[in-house]
């Protein structure tokens, strides 16, 4: 088993992860979400949140299922990036339901009727940039596309005000370290 070197790039994600999770810990974010609250007007439309249901289980799945079957087509088999893709993805949103019972943050305003939760980190933003991340490493030539998708859906978490700005940066990076982590612990490349 080849052994996936972590680099500099992923040390110093690392840290900016620690120190937003510290950060977020002492509260520290507050002036700066309420700001960003504040700043962004509030653009609840029907396209809007179609725009931001994109970054929910529904496209996750679908986006899963897409590359499951895309590689398969392709090579008869699936790689071992997809399969680390598909436990990035379970340990991932773990992960995001456990900080955010830990950190018990609000939400800027309620989700809707019924549905609540805590708001720290995006849960939408984990799964589109966790999709990003991998379709970044599978084909590198739509990188750009791809982290294009990440960031707007955080941009419509915010408009919707469903989401604080702390949320959706950690979300952001947490998902490519995570991915990034999980290819060096299991010992994968980009195939």
């Amino acid at each position: 088993m080849k052994r996936f070197k972590l680099g500099n790039d992923f040390i110093a994600l690392t840290v900016v992860l620690f120190v937003i999770l510290s950060l977020q810990a002492l509260g520290a974010f507050r002036g700066v979400n309420e700001w960003v609250n504040l700043a962004l007007p509030m653009i609840d439309t029907p396209l809007m949140n179609f725009l931001t249901a994109l970054g929910g289980d529904v496209f996750l799945a679908l986006f899963v299922a897409f590359a499951l079957l895309t590689e398969w087509r392709e090579s008869g088999r699936v790689s071992r990036n997809t399969l680390v893709f598909i436990l990035a993805v379970a340990v991932g949103l773990a992960a995001v339901g456990a900080l955010k019972f830990l950190f018990a943050e609000p939400r800027p305003r309620p989700y809707g009727p019924g549905i609540g939760g805590y708001a720290f980190p995006s849960g939408h933003t984990f799964r589109a940039a966790i999709i990003a991340a991998y379709a970044s490493d599978r084909w590198k030539r739509y990188a750009p596309i791809a982290w294009a998708y990440a960031v707007g859906i955080a941009l419509t978490r915010l408009f919707l005000h469903y989401h604080w700005f702390s949320d959706v940066l950690f979300s952001l990076l947490f998902a490519p370290w995570l991915y990034l982590l999980l290819k060096s612990l299991l010992g994968v490349d980009s195939e």
